[in-house]
């Protein structure tokens, strides 16, 4: 009997350990959908980026273009393991968006490197001057994310 319940044990134990990967696997995808959620719930309210009060402006829309081009320099800055928006081979922010079929203007770039957690990026994001004023930047219309390990980028551009 006892055999039984170990091997019952085991079973269960295998069955929620390869749920928990399942798990962990789909969170980037929610994460990066988040990510813009919580800058456009901020853009909705206005906020204070440093002394300086920014009033609400539109939601931004999901681009597929400037997202696939987040998600390569995430990817990118994890696999090389750097931080910056200028990437080893000399690649800039607007030369990423362009090569991802980006037929837009490009605004700016919002980088985070080290948290786990959306709401993580989100307040330092808005704790930085720049970053905010990237978020709340009322020309942007359109914004793609991406994340890869403990890498987060966003990429905001305007439609032309």
């Amino acid at each position: 009997m006892n055999k039984y319940l170990i091997v019952l044990g085991v079973t269960l134990l295998c069955v929620l350990l390869v749920q928990c990967k399942k798990d962990e696997i789909a969170a980037p995808e929610n994460n990066i959908a988040l990510l813009v959620s919580k800058i456009n719930l901020i853009r909705q309210h206005g906020c204070n980026c440093g002394a300086e009060y920014m009033a609400p402006v539109p939601d931004l829309s999901l681009n597929n273009q400037l997202q696939t081009a987040a998600i390569m320099h995430a990817k990118d800055m994890a696999e090389q393991n750097y931080f910056d928006h200028l990437s080893p081979d000399g690649g800039t922010p607007a030369e990423r968006a362009i090569n991802a079929g980006y037929k837009g203007e490009f605004r700016a770039e919002n980088l985070a490197r080290g948290y786990r957690e959306v709401d993580q990026v989100i307040n330092a994001w808005k704790n930085s001057v720049s970053h905010c004023k990237a978020m709340m930047d009322a020309k942007s219309k359109e914004a793609g994310a991406g994340s890869a390990q403990n890498y987060w980028v966003v990429t905001f551009g305007t439609s032309l």
